[in-house]
């Protein structure tokens, strides 16, 4: 047993002992610690079952004989492991490194997994950078209780966690623009989230909440999809009936061929491209602009 024991703590230092430190810019990075880039393929990984939730809320995959539940947050690697009548099996002599590739990316990054004192392994890493990317894990341990001086293997597949401000920030750059007043969100402060028909909406200041309130289905809490694209001469009709340019006023045609911009299923026509982004500011205000000429786009089907 003791020379077990002498085995896989040697194999643990080989796993553990370093490659070159590489600075890792723009990429997780470990706050202590080792960390390499490392070159050349992964060691396979042992044969290993089919995800379930592990007790802490990670996943949880039968390998080498005992199972480990992985858990990957924005600030970290955890491993608990256990044996495979589901108890708990003792990782305070167990050491390990892991591999971490992002999706689509060639580099992998090395860190090491130590005892952390509450009955897990650890890797203390800052992934808030990454937070929303699928990740790639290649992990190694040696030293586990009940492995008999192997050493396991595991390969994982998982997703960091956005925090909360960072789903917000996603859904305002989604949304982009105040459904009341058509101004960019961001632009006055801010954006201020209003509950409305079981939905969250948007707004950019405290002063827009009673009209999303009052009437919530009036507001749409999505932004209008915007594309650009070129005028043909099945347009020519529309073109005709719209006349002049919603933003200058100037007649279609007069600054070269019209330009066509697609507000959901809207077509507006432009006199230029250096009225794009108004439109794209506030949409619906060109819309109603058309509508207050007696212009009537039909939906495009």
């Amino acid at each position: 047993m003791n020379q077990n024991r002498t085995a896989a703590f040697a194999i643990a230092g080989v796993l553990i002992a370093g490659c070159s430190t590489a600075a890792l810019a723009q990429s997780p990075r470990q706050p202590a610690g080792p960390r390499s880039m490392i070159p050349g393929p992964t060691a396979p990984a042992a044969s290993q079952s089919q995800p379930a939730t592990g007790p802490h809320g990670g996943t949880l995959r039968q390998t080498g004989g005992l199972q480990l539940e992985t858990i990957v947050s924005q600030s970290g690697i955890q491993l608990f492991g256990f044996d495979l009548d589901g108890q708990p099996v003792s990782v305070e002599q167990a050491r390990g490194a892991v591999l971490l590739r992002i999706a689509r990316k060639a580099k992998r990054y090395r860190y090491d997994l130590l005892p952390d004192g509450v009955g897990s392994l650890t890797a203390p890493v800052n992934l808030s950078a990454i937070a929303g990317r699928q990740i790639e894990l290649d992990i190694q341990l040696a030293g586990v209780s009940t492995a008999r001086g192997r050493i396991v293997s595991l390969r994982e597949v998982a997703t960091i966690p956005a925090s909360q401000e960072q789903l917000a920030a996603a859904a305002i750059a989604r949304q982009k623009i105040c459904p009341v007043t058509g101004q960019p969100l961001g632009s006055m402060g801010k954006p201020v989230a209003v509950e409305a028909g079981g939905r969250q909406v948007y707004v950019c200041c405290a002063g827009c909440t009673s009209a999303i309130k009052s009437e919530p289905a009036k507001y749409p809490g999505k932004h209008p999809k915007i594309t650009v694209t070129a005028a043909t001469a099945a347009d020519t009709a529309l073109i005709a009936q719209q006349a002049k340019c919603p933003v200058l006023g100037e007649p279609l045609g007069s600054m070269g061929k019209p330009i066509k911009m697609m507000v959901g299923d809207k077509p507006i026509f432009l006199c230029c491209e250096g009225c794009i982004n108004k439109v794209r500011a506030e949409p619906n205000k060109y819309l109603s602009t058309d509508s207050q000429r007696g212009v009537s786009s039909p939906p495009v089907r």
